[in-house]
């Protein structure tokens, strides 16, 4: 789907701050110091500032490296303008110190302020990754001011951009930065650290190469209706005490050639849901996991069935993981969900040990080793 970002008039009310001091952040060349003008010539997160201490904008054309542009500025020097290294700008005096950034019209109502606090450089790149699935380098980090909607049977390519919301931390009831309609499609994209309740299926949906710097609420939640499937194939996840993939709806989550790391679950089946019942399904093929307590966890009373193929655990230290965790699941407000037990070969969870390759940690993230590694 095609779309251009509106530009927002006001620059972050935040300076981020990094470890040693400089005038330009981390991966990032200076084009032009303050009262000057600059100009780049796509779309592009702009810093502002120095020693250390930025305020961001994302601005295309040409504009004034000044506070009147970014909404403030660092004291104490010349402040100065810079960009992500290789991208195409250039500079030139300044006649006026309140000429105002040049902006492109928008035909999404939630793209209307797109900005920065952090350099565009992924810092979970050695946190692991399924093979042929490692996160790019976002090119771009976009600040959503309302969830995304992306409408029924259409794809989303976010050019491998990073899009933060709100939020990040495990907190219920956080809006979702994507709301994917029934057979619509989300590809190439990161969510980045404010990543609310990440990305909601609200009916058949496909995430094709989608990774997740933080999985905040929850990764992505599962809302269609039965016969719906929700589609994850190539991406990871990073940093949640809690769950990955939550299933709220019915119908069928099928999730391949992924990574998850340090969270709870990589699936759950949702335990209490309002109206909750099933069935629900789960497959899993070609998964790799680090120190994920569970794998999945299903409500043998809803009928629910998980089916597990090549998940290889990378775990640290002594983690030990319930690959396919029973429960029994309740209606909300009506008692708790309760813990039935592991099970490998039963009617509902279709996993036998030989499925499981456990990675030792003297090989951890060697993606050569997937599924087929040593005990």
């Amino acid at each position: 789907m095609k779309f251009r970002l509106l530009l927002g008039t006001l620059a972050l009310a935040t300076i981020s701050t990094s470890a040693s001091a400089a005038n330009r952040p981390s991966g990032y060349v200076t084009i032009c110091t303050e009262g000057k003008t600059c100009s780049v010539a796509a779309i592009t997160n702009v810093a502002f500032g120095r020693a250390d201490k930025f305020f961001y904008k994302v601005l295309s054309g040409s504009f004034v490296c000044n506070e009147a542009t970014f909404g403030g500025k660092v004291s104490g020097g010349v402040n100065e303008c810079s960009v992500p290294s290789g991208t195409s700008s250039s500079s030139a005096p300044s006649s006026s110190s309140s000429s105002k950034p040049s902006s492109s019209s928008s035909s999404s109502s939630s793209l209307t302020s797109s900005s920065s606090s952090s350099s565009a450089t992924s810092s979970t790149g050695n946190l692991g990754y399924y093979p042929g699935c490692q996160m790019p380098t976002p090119t771009e980090t976009v600040q959503l001011s309302a969830t995304y909607v992306v409408p029924a049977g259409t794809t989303f390519d976010g050019g491998n951009k990073r899009y933060n919301l709100s939020g990040g931390s495990q907190a219920e009831g956080q809006p979702a930065v994507f709301d994917v309609q029934e057979g619509g499609s989300i590809k190439n994209v990161v969510i980045g650290t404010l990543a609310a309740d990440g990305i909601h299926c609200l009916g058949n949906c496909t995430l094709q190469n989608v990774w997740w710097e933080d999985i905040g609420e929850d990764a992505a939640t599962a809302l269609g209706p039965v016969g719906t499937v929700m589609n994850i194939n190539c991406g990871a996840a990073y940093k949640g005490s809690d769950k990955t993939f939550q299933h709220n709806g019915r119908g069928e989550l099928r999730l391949s050639n992924f990574f998850a790391a340090d969270a709870g679950k990589l699936y759950r089946s949702c335990g209490d849901c309002t109206g909750n019942g099933g069935p629900r399904k789960v497959t899993i093929n070609n998964v790799i996991t680090r120190d994920l307590p569970t794998i999945v966890g299903i409500n043998s009373n809803f009928g629910d069935v998980a089916t597990i193929r090549g998940l290889t655990l990378n775990n640290s230290g002594t983690t030990k993981t319930k690959i396919c965790q029973v429960y029994k699941g309740v209606v909300k407000g009506s008692g708790s969900t309760s813990a039935l037990g592991v099970e490998f070969n039963t009617p509902n969870c279709n996993v036998s040990q030989s499925d499981v390759t456990l990675l030792p940690p003297s090989i951890m993230n060697t993606s050569a080793c997937a599924g087929s590694c040593p005990y």
